[in-house]
């Protein structure tokens, strides 16, 4: 019986990770103009958020259909088949419940669907995990899963606050206080929900700041994986792994995020996930 690993568009893993590991990935569905495609089909991300950038109306975004799972966790597989679904955060996202009803009706595999507590590189190092575990035959897969959840850490530098506020993702007055004092938040994901972890005054305070709680953590413990996310800001996320890869000498993914992540967090937004 094969072992088969599902997951969303929001986890962005390398492409060549995913042909690797024959990772099945979800996209979430774009409202653009008009216009409804699935994410990274239509647009690169770089030229989706080109266009954006001249938009007249806000798009808008939505989880994969019941439907859309039951379809990839019955299409190229076998009764008896173990597939495992790791998905974004059920408070960010209404994925995880998606695909727990589609399980509803697939009785002939063996399920398990997973909430990462998690998004972008936080999600996507706990797929990678798993993916780790079935080709070393692990008896243990979730388990060594829920130890990556346990440890990740995932902090977003918001460039704009207006994308996030109008999300419902942030209170609408931290917005204004922000917009008006010239605060860029810090946010965190904490039980999967994203909470505000630090203020600062500017971009290259909080690249500090995220290069300073790194390297504390790198000498209290041994970081396993790091990565970079970041939303049409190439040029930050690169100067980003410039500045940690003097204090951690490892490979560190650098992934553009896609419309699901972006749209909520902004352009010129960044994220480090470590664990």
């Amino acid at each position: 019986m094969a072992t088969i690993v599902v997951t969303d568009s929001s986890a962005h893993i390398p492409e060549e990770l995913i042909q690797e590991h024959g990772i099945r990935v979800v996209p979430f569905h774009i409202s653009f103009e008009g216009d409804d495609f699935l994410e990274g089909e239509k647009y690169s991300h770089q030229e989706f958020y080109q266009r954006l950038s001249n938009c007249r109306e806000f798009p808008t975004t939505s989880q994969p259909s019941v439907g859309e799972f039951i379809e990839v966790f019955t299409q190229k597989t076998a009764p008896g088949d173990k597939i495992l679904g790791i998905f974004m955060s059920s408070a960010l996202s209404g994925t995880f419940q998606s695909a727990r009803m589609a399980a509803d009706y697939v009785k002939d595999r063996n399920l398990v669907i997973y909430d990462s507590l998690s998004s972008t590189l936080g999600l996507g190092f706990q797929v990678l995990k798993a993916c780790e575990c079935i080709k070393k035959a692990s008896d243990n897969i979730m388990e060594e899963v829920s130890a990556v959840r346990d440890k990740i850490k995932l902090f977003f530098l918001v460039d704009n606050l207006e994308n996030i506020v109008r999300s419902g993702r942030l209170p609408k007055a931290l917005g204004v206080i922000g917009d008006w004092l010239g605060i860029r938040p810090i946010l965190t994901v904490r039980q999967g929900q994203l909470v505000l972890y630090h203020k600062v005054r500017c971009k290259r305070k909080g690249l500090q700041k995220l290069v300073s709680d790194f390297e504390n953590a790198a000498r209290k413990a041994i970081i396993e994986k790091v990565g970079i996310a970041h939303v049409d800001a190439a040029s930050d996320a690169e100067s980003l792994r410039q500045m940690l890869s003097k204090i951690y000498q490892g490979r560190i993914f650098v992934a553009e995020a896609g419309p699901a992540v972006g749209l909520h967090i902004g352009s010129g937004g960044l994220a480090l996930i470590y664990y």
